[in-house]
């Protein structure tokens, strides 16, 4: 494989951790895999120091104008970023993303690139202390709170440990599993086993709705496998059957089955694209009877079956 520029863009008051927990899982894959399959540089606003959350002063490798040549970015980013001022900075990210770069947030790094408007209409996640602030800030974004997520040319992790956890999926997607494993091994992560799963949580608009209807959408989302009917549901929230309709109908324009469906659609595409489960497995996981049946409502929805959506975002680099 080529080698893969990557830019680390700093910012004030980043979480050492999960900048280290990066790098060092892209030293050990060029060292599992014997070759320089990665190489990376720093970058900061407007060409300054910065320092991290302990005070250590950081200095960047190259000026951004310099940067004329990366693969991949990442913003790493730590508490307060919504307050950052860093306008040089999001200019930048904005050419990378017209060049068709892919772009990704470290802990808070997600709020630098939602600010520039770069995570709009993508799903994303963000530090679990700043979660409900990053749903409030950025309605145009699909926040979704696990320990990583990629969608597409767009990747998030919410820091900490769980740096380990999408890097380790990016060098299994880039250098295979077998890396992969090695890297994890090395790190003395024998049984790790890279997973985005974890306290789900979604705020896609939610938060402008009533409690009552934001606890309907949190029930719904813990039940894609489609074990509960709408009586257990209004029972759960306490209302009738008829009041839960009305009430669904007046703040979404849908009812209770029609958000299931679509919650349903969008965790098979999840899955479909972001793992090697069977498609009769993700049938089963998102309460669909058959693979056929997932099949039919996945080509009415997305315009192609969840096969060909597979090949489409595994026969190469998912990013």
């Amino acid at each position: 494989m080529p080698t893969l520029h990557i830019s680390f863009c700093l910012c004030t008051g980043l979480p050492m951790f999960a900048l280290v927990s990066a790098l060092e899982v892209l030293r050990h894959a060029n060292r599992m895999s014997g070759q320089d399959a990665y190489r990376w540089s720093f970058l900061t606003e407007a060409d300054t120091v910065v320092e991290d959350s302990n005070g250590l002063v950081l200095q960047p490798g190259l000026r951004l104008q310099e940067a004329t040549r990366t693969d991949r970015v990442f913003v790493v980013a730590g508490f307060g970023a919504w307050e950052l001022q860093v306008p040089q900075l999001q200019t930048w990210l904005r050419q990378q993303a017209r060049r068709g770069v892919a772009l990704g947030g470290i802990s808070n790094g997600s709020f630098v690139l939602a600010q520039a408007g770069l995570l709009d209409g993508y799903t994303a996640t963000a530090h679990w202390e700043d979660f409900s602030s990053f749903c409030e800030r950025y309605p145009g974004v699909r926040a979704r709170y696990q320990r990583y997520v990629i969608d597409g040319p767009r990747l998030s992790c919410c820091g900490g440990a769980s740096t380990l956890d999408l890097m380790i999926e990016v060098v299994r997607r880039d250098l295979g599993a077998d890396i992969a494993r090695k890297v994890a091994r090395q790190m003395l992560l024998d049984d790790y086993t890279p997973s985005a799963t974890g306290p789900t949580l979604v705020c896609d608009g939610s938060h402008h709705h009533s409690p009552r209807l934001q606890r309907v959408l949190g029930l719904l989302e813990a039940d894609l496998d489609g074990r509960m009917t709408v009586e257990n549901l209004a029972h759960a929230v306490g209302l009738g059957r008829r009041e839960l309709l009305r009430v669904v109908r007046r703040e979404t324009g849908r009812t209770p089955r029609q958000l299931l469906g679509e919650r349903r659609l969008e965790r098979a595409r999840s899955l479909v694209r972001h793992s090697t489960l069977a498609l009769a497995t993700v049938a089963d996981a998102t309460g669909f009877s058959s693979q056929s049946h997932l099949t039919q409502r996945y080509r009415e929805t997305f315009g192609m079956t969840p096969a060909e959506d597979r090949r489409r975002h595994q026969g190469g680099p998912e990013y």
